[in-house]
């Protein structure tokens, strides 16, 4: 079994002891006005042993200091940072940026298959993924946008204004990720901005000049360098996913199916144009039960670190393991589905594997793995969801989960995952509380336990991820609303759903909404949250900045 990287079980050790002690961890983002928790009447030692540990702080810590803040997908290398509270529980347009729109080819969700044949369509806003990166530099704050425009953006997060825009072959659906130059990680002319784009209709699936990857100077706006995307098997050279940045390297995944550890930083020749080093690559395509998927074996996903293993799921239908040096193959999870949401890694060492509703005789939803185990034994539980014909889809999660973790610095709230589906719903779940009844799995398997709902709302349905920021859940969708909930804890009998904490107490459960925006179009885009402030981009053409004003 593999160990927990060492600061993880320091802060665990940490979390027992002030149990014990009756007293409660802090950090900057928790929050004041957290209700009390019922704790068990356990005797306290009169005198307690001095235990001084200076503890890791991540480069958020600090919201006001200099830094890249947002650095990729959900935040970090687990896919568990979303921002920064407070979340406003008013909703006023304070700007909106226009995005525009671009042509790209073929229609919907399996447009990845269109030749310059299958007719062009014009797409406005931002799409899937399509969340921000954020920066601070200077005291001020700037957001890194991809648009349908076939633009990347630096913009002003106090203004809305566009600093500058680098354009594409195509349209960006992705999320940028920010990297610093390890020679230089204090100064921000040195950062990159990575992030890629559709393949650049209309050119032909086999063009030899096809790099939708690429790195951008975050200071001027210039590209650094492209990384092509071969031509395999799969139906796709399009580049969704958001690169994982570990320290001066990133592991990028790419729809051909190749998954590459670069150094952006290093570059070489290539067709007249800069390309980054590529220092290792694993190509994962399945094998021969992903028969059925045709060409359908695109890799959209973002890879997500737990401890010395890098995971992503794939359209083959895995979820595979790699070593984060060498990107062997360690660990293969098979499901069969096609698996287009990023995997989220939480605190306790499980993965949360987002499952649509194809190439399976089950319903898609959510699957809880422990990646400690063997394939075959690692499935912690599963939540279905309703089946649903929605535009291109049938039913399950196309998007993510969010976890509470990052705003859970004393252990007293229960662990939850929020995730929205293409049934329509919202839903969050206690993720250490099984329900009394079982499921069936995705393809059918008999009785897995599934966790207990915490809460259900409708939002139309969604393949935005629904992100937790302290106390609340920003969830928006093809309702197109954006929409904020306030999570309530309290004692076990307040009402409301109980499930237990990390700490071992049982703590009541509420869910409430209590903001709505509806202006915009649908929103297929991951929000963040930043210091009373929400940003997402919409498919109406427009950027929003929501708050307060």
């Amino acid at each position: 079994m593999r160990r927990s990287p060492i600061w993880l079980r320091l802060v665990a050790g940490l979390a027992l002891f002030a149990l014990a002690a009756g007293v409660a961890l802090g950090v900057w983002h928790a929050r004041a006005s957290a209700p009390p928790l019922v704790r068990p009447a356990t005797p306290v030692p009169s005198v307690l042993p001095t235990l001084t540990v200076e503890l890791p702080k991540p480069m958020q810590a600090d919201p006001d200091a200099d830094g890249i803040k947002i650095a990729t997908f959900l935040g970090n290398d687990s896919r568990s940072f979303y921002g920064v509270g407070p979340v406003p529980e008013r909703l006023d347009v304070v700007w909106k940026a226009r995005i525009g729109g671009g042509t790209t080819g073929g229609t919907g969700k399996r447009s990845a298959e269109a030749s310059a044949s299958g007719g062009m369509v014009t797409w406005y806003g931002t799409g899937w993924t399509g969340q921000p990166a954020l920066v601070r530099e200077n005291g001020r704050l700037y957001l890194l946008v991809g648009g349908f425009d076939h633009g990347l953006r630096k913009i002003d997060a106090e203004t809305g204004r566009t600093v500058w825009r680098y354009e594409y072959d195509d349209v960006i659906k992705g999320s940028p990720a920010v990297i610093a130059d390890p020679a230089a990680p204090d100064d921000p002319s040195r950062y990159l901005v990575m992030t890629g784009s559709r393949r650049g209709f209309p050119q032909s699936i086999t063009a030899a000049d096809i790099a939708p990857f690429r790195g951008v100077w975050y200071a001027t706006g210039k590209e650094a360098w492209r990384l092509p995307v071969p031509h395999t098997r799969s139906y796709s050279r399009d580049a969704d996913g958001s690169a994982l940045v570990l320290g001066s390297h990133a592991i990028v995944g790419v729809e051909s199916g190749h998954v590459y550890r670069i150094d952006p930083f290093a570059t070489e020749p290539w067709r007249g144009h800069r390309s980054p080093r590529v220092l290792r690559q694993a190509l994962l395509l399945g094998d021969k039960r992903s028969k059925s998927h045709g060409g359908n074996l695109v890799l959209e996903s973002s890879p997500v670190l737990l401890g010395d293993r890098v995971y992503v799921a794939s359209g083959a239908g895995h979820v595979y393991g790699l070593d984060a040096e060498t990107l062997a193959v360690e660990w293969d999870f098979y499901i069969g589905s096609d698996l287009d949401g990023t995997v989220v890694a939480t605190d306790d060492q499980k993965l949360l594997v987002p499952v649509e509703k194809q190439y399976i005789r089950g319903h898609g939803g959510v699957l809880m793995l422990d990646p400690s185990k063997p394939p075959e034994d690692a499935v912690v539980w599963f939540f279905p969801t309703g089946d649903r014909a929605f535009a291109d889809w049938q039913g399950g999660v196309i998007g993510s989960c969010s976890v509470n973790d990052a705003y859970d610095p004393d252990g007293t709230r229960p662990r939850l995952a929020a995730f929205s589906a293409i049934d329509g719903h919202l839903y969050v779940v206690a993720r250490d509380e099984t329900a009394t009844e079982t499921v069936a799995g995705p393809n059918g398997e008999r009785g897995l336990a599934t966790p207990v709902l915490v809460y259900k709302d409708y939002i139309g349905g969604a393949i935005s991820t629904p992100i937790i920021v302290d106390d609340h859940i920003v969830a928006a969708g093809y309702g197109n609303t954006v929409n904020v909930y306030r999570i309530s804890y309290g004692s076990p009998d307040a009402g409301g759903v109980t499930a237990a904490a990390r700490s071992g107490e049982r703590a009541s459960v509420r869910v409430e909404r209590v903001a709505r925006f509806t202006g915009g179009g649908t929103y297929e885009s991951t929000p963040i949250v930043w210091q009373g402030r929400i940003y997402i981009g919409s498919r109406d053409g427009y950027f929003y900045c929501l708050g307060e004003r």
